[in-house]
């Protein structure tokens, strides 16, 4: 039996970790992109696609026309900008992002998350659209909806309850698990992985920064189900934090 599954979500909400430990489980061939206008015309009766890109009418269509089952991830919005900030650094290919619709500024480049760029950039139209399509596919009524903060929780445990959404087995989930890790992420050239800890913003985003992205993305917040982050972190603690765990 045929499987086909779309992972729809914001970038930098582990999508790339889902994908490849899915891929491997369910013995899936992995396609990774950034428009799916780029598509081979004949897709493989096994696949996992792994796509940034938003809940529009022709993707929606071809999703259902090539009967994709579809996962929704979703993060911290203030630790998917965090990561964002540290991922551009190594991967340029960020500029195809909803191709070049994120917006994301050169002056984040060498920008801390203390900077007056981190924030202008937060609050601004670019991280709208990068933050709202894991917000747009989670209102979808069949997406299979997953929170990054469980997967690393309980990675086993809430990997097992995904593949049984497709009915099949798990015997060789641990395995993958322990090949498929952080530490394999980080040592990319790339430098794909970085901390992947849960509530980082609390360490390395001063108090008010917080709160100005919030008061701008509230609505992303509240429906994927982030509280409002009021957290008491001095801007000298965020800098000496960031410093810290940057590199």
């Amino acid at each position: 039996m045929s499987l086909r599954i779309a992972l729809v979500s914001s970038p930098r909400s582990g999508n790339s970790w889902t994908r490849m430990v899915l891929a491997r489980t369910l013995g899936l061939e992995e396609i990774a992109i950034h428009n799916w206008t780029d598509l081979p015309s004949e897709l493989p009766k096994n696949c996992i696609l792994q796509i940034h890109w938003y809940r529009e009418p022709n993707f929606q269509s071809f999703l259902r026309k090539n009967k994709f089952r579809l996962i929704v991830l979703a993060r911290h919005p203030l630790d998917v900008l965090l990561s964002v900030l540290h991922f551009i650094k190594y991967e340029p290919m960020t500029a195809r992002w909803l191709e070049g619709n994120c917006a994301i500024s050169p002056e984040l480049i060498e920008s801390s998350p203390v900077s007056a760029a981190f924030c202008r950039y937060a609050t601004s139209w670019g991280a709208e659209n990068l933050l709202s399509i894991s917000y747009q596919w989670w209102h979808d009524p069949t997406a299979l909806r997953i929170r990054y903060e469980e997967l690393v929780r309980d990675p086993k445990g809430k990997f097992t309850a995904i593949v049984k959404v497709f009915d099949r087995t798990t015997e060789t989930l641990e395995t993958i698990l322990q090949e498929i890790n952080f530490e394999k992420f980080r040592a990319m050239p790339n430098r794909h992985g970085w901390q992947g800890q849960p509530g980082l913003w609390r360490r390395l985003i001063p108090t008010i920064t917080a709160l100005n992205i919030y008061a701008y993305h509230c609505r992303v917040f509240n429906a994927l189900g982030y509280p409002i982050p009021f957290w008491l972190t001095t801007r000298a603690n965020a800098k000496r934090n960031w410093e810290r765990l940057k590199a």
